[in-house]
């Protein structure tokens, strides 16, 4: 289950391949390493007053006053932290657990380049094409190089001057989307959510879509309700409640014919069969990468957008998912 560390760019939310990328706090992109994400905060630099979050003992600047508070452990003397194999010290938890690595051997996949080790064979593979230039697409005014062609099409907006990406609120423009919707959440973020359209009136509960909260409401209408004779919950249907009915039994009558697991929904038993055969039919146009479930595509999406649907009644915090959201209420509890 994810913690409250989710998008402050240290390893946070694992996706479905096991991979915890380092997502940058000010536009919510995933980059693979520390190094990459260190590298991609210096483009919001240029974009800030250079005084506006500059450390007061070495005089570096940073782009936000999270980023800057995050920097001062360096100077810090204390280390909390302590590794309980070998004991050596750390100043942050992200650090011993980078290390810890280090004796369970996770790093596993090595460049044979450079010496660049990771847990992830995509992660090395995505590295080694950066030294031999193995770019899909190129920027024929400078060269630089490119994985995704939507990342090259914003790049030509650097050498145009362009600045196509303009804020609904305010009118100010921007030659990247990542840095319109950096400018949202720090000068907008009563506009960063939109509204909940689709919200039962009874219970508050949203939907993605209108015929969802249809459905829904018959829940409390009675409206064609099939009641479950060993629980007494409504379903909205017989289908409905032929699968409901299956919690109680435990039947599962969907088995994997690879691996004999047994699913009590044939989609389920679908979206399983995909771990065998690597099928991916779900693919992301920003960046090109591929999921087994639409679902988990369109939360990767927001991580693009910006767009942060699940909002905290608390502190107003906005997550990318329900289960995101349920992990970071939790914190307030404690």
């Amino acid at each position: 289950m994810p913690t409250e560390a989710e998008f402050t760019g240290h390893q946070v939310e694992v996706d479905e391949d096991g991979r915890k990328p380092f997502i940058c706090s000010i536009c919510c992109v995933p980059l693979l390493s520390q190094t990459e994400l260190d590298l991609h905060l210096r483009d919001h630099e240029q974009f800030k007053d250079p005084d506006d979050f500059r450390c007061n003992i070495c005089g570096k600047v940073f782009v936000t006053k999270k980023v800057l508070k995050r920097h001062l452990v360096v100077h810090s003397v204390d280390r909390p932290y302590s590794c309980d194999i070998c004991h050596k010290t750390f100043k942050r938890p992200y650090d011993i657990t980078i290390h810890k690595k280090k004796h369970t051997g996770e790093n596993k996949h090595c460049c044979d380049i450079c010496g660049y080790a990771t847990i992830y064979r995509s992660a090395l593979a995505t590295h080694r094409k950066r030294h031999f230039e193995e770019y899909k697409y190129r920027c024929e005014i400078c060269g630089k190089g490119f994985f995704v062609n939507t990342w090259l099409q914003e790049h030509k907006n650097f050498h145009t001057g362009e600045k196509p990406f303009q804020c609904d609120i305010c009118g100010k423009a921007f030659p990247y989307t990542r840095y319109l919707v950096a400018h949202k959440k720090a000068n907008h973020p009563d506009a960063q959510h939109p509204a909940k359209i689709n919200q039962c009136e009874t219970c508050g509960k949203v939907f993605a879509h209108k015929k969802s909260l249809s459905l829904h409401i018959k829940s409390h209408t009675g409206e064609n309700v099939c009641l479950c004779d060993i629980c007494g919950k409504a379903l909205t249907n017989k289908e409905h409640l032929k699968f409901h009915r299956r919690i109680h039994t435990g039947e599962k009558p969907n088995v994997c014919d690879v691996c004999g697991k047994a699913f009590s929904k044939r989609c389920n038993l679908k979206l399983h069969q995909r771990t065998h055969t690597g099928e991916r039919p779900y693919t992301c146009e920003t960046c090109g990468k591929s999921f087994t479930q639409r679902s988990t595509l369109v939360i990767h999406k927001r991580y693009h957008t910006g767009q942060r649907p699940y909002e905290c009644h608390l502190c107003n915090k906005g997550f990318v998912c329900k289960a995101l959201l349920n992990a970071h209420q939790k914190s307030h509890c404690i």
